[in-house]
């Protein structure tokens, strides 16, 4: 009984609280909330080539056009969610540089003690990829045009020198949309290695590579995100109104409950006197007892709980009585099939507290559960969320 106080409480405050939801609030939930999707959903597969400029030891010295070299790159990546993805891949091709001194990589002379030189390269990267546009202007599976930084960590491959070097970097992804699965892509990315990958050993500590290329990605799979579960406005304005209802009943409710509170009280001393000279350990009859919950909740209130401990110490002096603890839901809220295993947690919430908390034998009780029914007191829907415990005759 003193759980229906606490559930009217709540219910009040939770009226108050909907009532400060605005529906630009409501908006925004819609706007940035979308479903969780599978994990083989949201895959994408790449291909680029582009033109790579190669940052080695001798780049201030001699004519930098001569720096440039073709680049590709595969990839295969998946989207967490619209505003996160990674990204692995696998490309490179050729690097060229200068030295000034004839090494393995050199290929032509340029002048006295000058050299041109190139070699293989190779590179395997994982990106960390982020969407901005997502992030802060919500999803739209039709929109345009994204642009995806990302940061980048991979191995390199100096495959003409057999050199291996860690890679560091960041990239830029301009995303044109073509159509459901296909996009253009225009990508810039700057890589950091250490100074070795050009054979020229000192001299600056590190050494880098720019990269522009275009490409395409096809989406694999399921290609978008579904529009989450958020309260709509509509939903919302539903909801504010049967609140208010519900408000409007809250001060008949609590006389009602103070009458029930009160018709409890004496039935208990009146059980305990008609019993208080048995000492056979079973008892003739009993008055139910009724463990009211909040609505779509399937525990005890302190007070719930504190108020069944009397009822334990009942049991509890007649260990040959036998006792059988009902759940039911309320029939209004809820598919049916939620409503059969709301009921029956809601038994075991009661017989789990009586047998665990208070040392009730299990062997005196038994558990059944009712689904959803219609309105068991006061023509009141919400006093049908309870559990009743009664002696087995």
């Amino acid at each position: 009984m003193k759980g229906l106080k606490l559930m009217i409480c709540a219910t009040a405050l939770s009226a108050s609280a909907f009532a400060q939801v605005n529906d630009s609030q409501a908006a925004k939930i819609e706007k940035h909330t979308v479903q969780t999707n599978l994990f083989k959903d949201n895959w994408f597969i790449g291909a680029n080539i582009g033109g790579q400029y190669y940052i080695g030891d001798q780049r201030k010295s001699y004519s930098r056009k001569k720096l440039l070299s073709p680049v590709f790159e595969v990839n295969v990546g998946k989207w967490f969610t619209p505003s996160l993805g990674l990204r692995m891949g696998f490309g490179g091709y050729q690097a060229k540089g200068y030295a000034s001194t004839e090494t393995a990589y050199a290929y032509k002379k340029v002048s006295n003690n000058v050299y041109r030189t190139k070699w293989g390269v190779l590179d395997l990267h994982a990106d960390v990829m982020f969407n901005p546009i997502n992030m802060i202007g919500g999803y739209r599976s039709d929109r345009l045009y994204n642009i995806i930084p990302y940061a980048s960590v991979g191995y390199a491959r100096n495959i003409t020198g057999k050199d291996n070097e860690l890679s560091l970097g960041l990239g830029l992804i301009n995303s044109f949309r073509i159509n459901k699965r296909l996009d253009i892509n225009v990508e810039a990315r700057g890589l950091v290695y250490n100074d070795v990958m050009d054979g020229n050993k000192g001299g600056h500590n590190y050494e880098g590579s720019m990269a522009v290329m275009a490409g395409v990605t096809y989406r694999l799979g399921k290609t978008g995100w579904e529009k989450g579960s958020g309260v709509s406005i509509a939903e919302l304005e539903e909801v504010q109104s049967k609140l208010r209802d519900m408000n409007a009943e809250n001060e008949a409710l609590n006389r009602k409950v103070a009458v029930m509170d009160q018709d409890l009280k004496q039935k208990e001393q009146d059980l305990q006197n008609a019993q208080a000279n048995k000492d056979n350990g079973e008892l003739e009859d009993a008055m139910e007892y009724t463990a009211f919950f909040e609505i779509n909740k399937a525990y005890l209130s302190q007070k719930e709980a504190v108020n069944l401990e009397a009822y334990a110490d009942l049991i509890k002096k007649f260990p040959n009585s036998k006792f059988v603890i009902t759940g039911y839901a309320d029939k209004q809220t809820g598919s049916a099939e939620y409503n059969e295993k709301l009921s029956k947690l809601r038994a075991e919430a009661v017989y789990n507290t009586l047998v665990d908390k208070y040392g009730v034998n299990a062997d005196q009780l038994t558990m059944e559960y009712k689904g959803g029914v219609d309105t068991m007191y006061h023509d009141n829907s919400r006093l049908s969320r309870a559990a009743i415990v009664r002696i087995v005759k």
